[in-house]
């Protein structure tokens, strides 16, 4: 362990949080809950950060980035204090940290919630004025509101999962032609099989959206060198014309901080922590949210879904042990729990796909319904929903994809719920829950999807047909 020798500093608090996001912040409330009299202070570059779930939306739905504006009265409420600057710097041995102002802050517990950059892939042509990704900045994105998109008449998105499907369907609300492009067969396959992929597919081409799956880009197009773009090329040489161009294939951790003070790094990515979120070289350091390490559940490897709920997740149990483990709850392991909407078309998923089990080695059975979400079905806003719930030979829940309307987050979260409590498909057949005909199905689609996925156990395999065979 680092000796405490003694060292100059402007103050001292009991905790230094790095990071305004989702993680930070909730270790922020949570350990002033927690822990009350102890000095938190919170140190982030912005003032008032954005909901990051919410960027999309802030191009159509909402009307500007102040519509997106992350609260941080709950924290103050507590006692919480927040810092407008940045860490440039941390001494471990001294346990001082510096920010960009020259400030010197001592502490006794750390955590870090840096978050991530987002991913920029070697293509010629990247660097071009009108070229941009989505940075969880007030400015970036006020700059992007103000200036950039309401100039460009054709927008290409170049990546198929959430955030590029949610803005492209957002900025097309305001009459800009949009096509995205993807290189797996379709959007959102990392997410979802081919069945749920392919009706959020067809939602998108009545928006009048352009998709291109399949494709690789080798190209963005301009005049002259670093002229501003004009287009994106594909692999197969086919050139969307393009005023903008949204790069949205993923984001890197950001974890300067932790290499500089010789914390492991995971060989999944991230900085290395325990099931309280600690680092491993010193317990009085911690990393929550987007730049650490995730394990998966299940398979209990690293997992590649970098969420705003697992990192408030991951807040939480941090908050909670930050000045001892009194409270003892750890963390289990990360479930990827994914929902969204087009148009009136609310899609969802939690834990692994048919697809992604079945190459992990899983003997698989797919249990499905579709049911209308109120009862009677002619009740007012009733829509049908959708559940496909996949299961192990055995009966344990692996993941679930969910399609229908307003109540497809709620029914989502109950299944994780199952998923991390490790229920079977005998715990879900019977499954209980209230019933109302303006809120609920008539039954729950979690026990309806159970039952066929049971029923399918009970007939030889021929009949049992390709879903309960796990080919």
């Amino acid at each position: 362990m680092p000796s405490h020798r003694a060292a100059p500093a402007d103050f001292t608090v009991d905790a230094l949080i790095v990071g305004g996001g989702p993680g930070g912040m909730s270790t922020a409330i949570t350990a002033a809950r927690v822990w009350p009299g102890r000095r938190i202070l919170l140190v982030r570059p912005e003032e008032t950060p954005v909901v990051p779930c919410g960027i999309p939306y802030i191009f159509g739905t909402l009307h500007g980035v102040d519509d997106d504006l992350l609260s941080s009265a709950p924290f103050r409420q507590l006692g919480g204090e927040i810092l407008c600057d940045r860490v440039q710097h941390v001494d471990r041995e001294t346990r001082i940290a510096t920010l960009d102002s020259g400030t010197r802050i001592r502490w006794q517990r750390l955590v870090l919630a840096t978050g991530t950059h987002p991913h920029q892939p070697p293509v010629p042509g990247g660097d071009r004025p009108g070229v941009f990704a989505i940075h969880k900045d007030y400015d970036v994105l006020e700059t992007l509101f103000e200036d950039l998109l309401p100039d460009a008449r054709r927008l290409v998105v170049v990546g198929g999962g959430f955030i590029g499907v949610e803005f492209a369907d957002e900025v097309r609300k305001s009459g800009t032609d949009v096509a995205i492009v993807e290189q797996l067969p379709h959007l959102l396959l990392r997410n979802f099989d081919v069945e749920v992929a392919t009706r959020v597919e067809a939602r998108l081409r009545e928006h009048g959206i352009q998709i291109r799956t399949g494709q690789g880009v080798t190209e963005l197009t301009g005049t002259g060198a670093d002229g501003a773009v004009t287009g994106v090329r594909l692999a197969d040489g086919e050139v969307l014309p393009a005023d903008a161009v949204l790069v949205a294939i993923g984001d890197e951790r950001e974890v300067r901080l932790a290499h500089e003070m010789g914390l492991t790094m995971a060989r999944g990515g991230g900085i290395w922590v325990d099931a309280f979120q600690r680092s491993r070289e010193d317990y009085a350091i911690f990393a929550v949210g987007d730049c650490a390490f995730k394990q998966d559940l299940l398979l209990r490897r690293s997992a590649t879904s970098l969420l705003a709920s697992t990192a408030a997740a991951e807040g939480r149990t941090a908050g909670m042990n930050l000045f001892g483990l009194r409270n003892e709850r750890y963390n289990a392991g990360s479930i990827a729990i994914y929902a969204s909407q087009i148009g009136d078309l609310a899609f969802g998923c939690a834990g692994m796909t048919a697809h992604a089990a079945r190459n992990e080695g899983f003997d698989v059975v797919v249990g499905s319904t579709e049911v209308p979400d109120h009862h009677p079905p002619t009740m007012p806003g009733t829509r049908t929903m959708t559940c496909r719930m996949v299961f192990s030979r055995s009966g344990l829940l692996l993941g679930a994809q969910v399609v229908g309307g307003p109540t497809t987050a709620e029914v989502l979260n109950a299944i994780g719920v199952a998923i991390q409590a490790r229920l079977t498909l005998h715990d879900l057949v019977g499954f209980q829950f209230g019933s109302h005909p303006r809120l609920t199905a008539p039954a729950h689609p979690m026990a309806l999807a159970s039952l066929d996925a049971l029923r399918q156990m009970s007939e030889p395999p021929s009949a049992a047909g390709p879903e309960g065979t796990g080919a």
